[in-house]
C-alpha cells in the first residue's frame, strides 16, 4: 500500500476517534472483532491495560473474556491507529534469519550474500541486498524529513523515528513548505533523506 494511502485511512480513523469515544460503553461489534485474531486481541488488551495485564496472563484467556476485557470499539480504533502509525516508521532491521529466509524463499541461495554472515556486510553489501528487496517487491524506497543535523548514514540510527515518510521527494519537499508556514523551523534546520521501508 502507498503512504499516500495509509494517511488517507488514519485521516478517516482519526476523525472517526471523537465519535466512538462517546460510544466507549458499547461491547465491541461482533463483526469488527471477526477481523482480529486472538493474539492480535490479546496485543490491544496489553497495548490499552499495560500496567493491569501481562502478556503471560492473557494468554491463558478464551476469545469471549478478551473481547469482555477491551470493552469498546474505541479501544479497537485506537489500536488500529497506533497500529498504521507504527507500521508507516518501522525500519528494516537486517537480522541473519531474515536473510536465510529471504534467499530461500526467493530461490536465490547460490547469491554470495546467502553465504555470508550479515556481520561481515559493508555498505556494498547491504545496498546489493536492498536492491534485492526491491526487485522482488519486499521493500521500498521512500523520504521523511529529519531535523538537519541528522546525517544520512544515520537516518535507521535515530531514536526519534520520522513521523511520516513520502513516497517521492517531491512530497517531503511540500511537507517542508507546509511546516515552514506554520514557523516552528527554518528551511536550514529541515532536511529529506531517503530510506528503505519494509512492505
Amino acid at each position: 500500500m502507498k503512504l499516500r494511502n495509509y494517511k488517507r485511512i488514519l485521516f478517516f480513523l482519526n476523525r472517526l476517534e471523537s465519535f466512538l469515544e462517546s460510544e466507549k460503553e458499547l461491547k465491541p461489534s461482533s463483526e469488527l472483532s471477526n477481523y482480529y485474531t486472538d493474539g492480535e486481541l490479546r496485543e490491544i488488551i496489553h497495548w490499552l491495560y499495560r500496567d493491569v495485564w501481562s502478556k503471560n496472563a492473557l494468554g491463558f484467556m478464551e476469545r469471549s473474556q478478551l473481547l469482555e476485557l477491551i470493552n469498546s470499539n474505541y479501544g479497537i480504533l485506537l489500536w488500529t491507529i497506533y497500529s498504521l502509525e507504527k507500521s508507516m516508521t518501522n525500519a528494516p532491521n537486517i537480522t541473519q534469519s531474515d536473510i536465510d529466509t529471504f534467499f530461500q524463499r526467493t530461490q536465490n541461495e547460490l547469491h554470495y550474500l546467502a553465504s555470508k554472515p550479515v556481520e561481515e556486510w559493508d555498505e556494498y553489501d547491504t545496498s546489493n541486498y536492498r536492491s534485492l528487496l526491491v526487485k522482488t517487491g519486499t521493500t521500498k524506497k521512500v523520504f521523511a524529513i529529519f531535523t538537519s543535523d541528522v546525517l544520512a548514514e544515520d537516518v535507521y540510527a535515530v531514536t526519534t523515528k520520522p513521523s511520516y515518510f513520502f513516497d517521492t521527494k517531491e512530497e517531503a519537499e511540500d511537507e517542508i513548505n507546509n511546516i515552514l508556514v506554520e514557523g516552528k523551523f527554518t528551511r536550514d534546520e529541515l532536511v529529506v533523506h531517503s530510506l528503505w521501508l519494509l512492505t
